[in-house]
C-alpha cells in the first residue's frame, strides 16, 4: 500500500510515489484570502492518466481520506445486520429545499430512491466531492461472528458430511462475490451488453446456494438426525463476510 508523503514544499502531500504505479494523487493547502485554509485533495485516475479533484477539507488529514477511499452502500437493512457491506457504486441524488441530499448505494440497491438522480459514484466526487465515512443514518456495524472462516472450517471438519457442507459453503462465495460485481457494473453503465453477464451471475449463485443448502441438509440428517434442515442466517451472513473480503482482495466496491 503507498503512503503519504510530504512534497517538496509544505503544504503539499503525495499518496505514493509520482510516475510509479502505486501513485494515487495529492492534496495542497489553499490559503488566500478571503478563502479559510482549506485543503485541496486531487486523485490520480490511472485510466485516464489524469489527475481530478475529489474534495476539500479543514486539514491535510481529513483530505487525504478522499483520495482512493473507500466508499461503502449506504443503505440499512435492520439492527442485527447494519448497513449493506459492499462496495458503492452510484450515488442517488436529490435536491430537498435547496439542500443537496445523497446516499451512496451499491450495485443491488441501486434501484432505491425512485425519483432520484442516479450519478455514478466518480462523477459525482469530481463535481461535488466526497468523502468516506461520513455521517449516515445509524451506527455501520459488522456484527461479530463466532465462526471461523469457511476454508478453516473444511480442515476441522469431524465428519465428510460435514466437511461436503463446508465445501459446498465455500463455494457459493465467489459466485455471491461476482453477482455483486456485475450488479454494480450494470449500475454504473446500465446497457444491454452488461445485462447478460449480470445475469449469468445471478444464476450461479443461486445454484451454487441451492448446492450449499441441500448439503447442509444431508449433513443435518445424517448427522444430527434432523429433518428439513434450511441454512441458519449466521451461516448465510459468513458467505456474505467473506464475499466482502474477496472483493476486497480483487479491487487492487471501486
Amino acid at each position: 500500500m503507498p503512503e503519504w508523503q510530504q512534497g517538496g514544499y509544505d503544504g503539499v502531500f503525495y499518496l505514493g510515489k509520482e510516475g510509479t504505479e502505486e501513485y494515487g494523487g495529492y492534496v495542497v493547502q489553499v490559503d488566500s484570502a478571503p478563502n479559510p485554509e482549506k485543503w485541496f485533495a486531487y486523485e490520480y485516475d490511472t485510466e485516464k492518466r489524469t489527475t481530478v479533484w475529489v474534495g476539500e477539507a479543514p486539514t491535510a488529514e481529513d483530505a487525504q481520506k478522499a483520495v482512493k477511499g473507500e466508499f461503502l452502500c449506504e443503505v440499512y437493512r435492520d439492527d442485527e445486520r447494519g448497513h449493506c457491506p459492499y462496495p458503492g457504486v452510484v450515488i442517488r441524488t436529490t435536491i430537498y429545499k435547496g439542500e443537496r441530499l445523497r446516499v451512496i448505494v451499491c450495485g443491488e440497491h441501486s434501484g432505491i430512491m425512485k425519483g432520484w438522480e442516479s450519478v455514478r459514484l466518480e462523477e459525482y466526487r469530481t463535481e461535488f466531492g466526497l468523502f468516506p465515512n461520513d455521517p449516515i443514518i445509524g451506527e455501520r456495524i459488522n456484527p461479530p461472528l463466532d465462526l471461523p472462516p469457511i476454508r478453516e472450517a473444511v480442515l476441522k471438519a469431524g465428519t465428510i458430511t460435514e466437511r461436503n457442507m463446508w465445501i459446498a459453503l465455500n463455494r457459493v462465495v465467489q459466485p455471491l462475490a461476482e453477482l455483486q460485481k456485475w450488479r454494480g457494473h450494470y449500475a454504473r453503465y446500465p446497457l444491454d451488453l452488461n445485462a447478460r453477464p449480470r445475469i449469468d451471475a445471478h444464476g450461479q449463485w443461486r445454484r451454487a446456494q441451492e448446492h450449499a443448502q441441500g448439503m447442509y441438509a444431508v449433513y443435518m440428517r445424517e448427522d444430527h438426525g434432523q429433518e428439513n434442515a434450511t441454512l441458519p442466517v449466521d451461516l448465510l451472513r459468513l458467505v456474505e463476510r467473506e464475499a466482502v473480503e474477496y472483493l476486497k482482495s480483487k479491487k487492487g466496491g471501486k
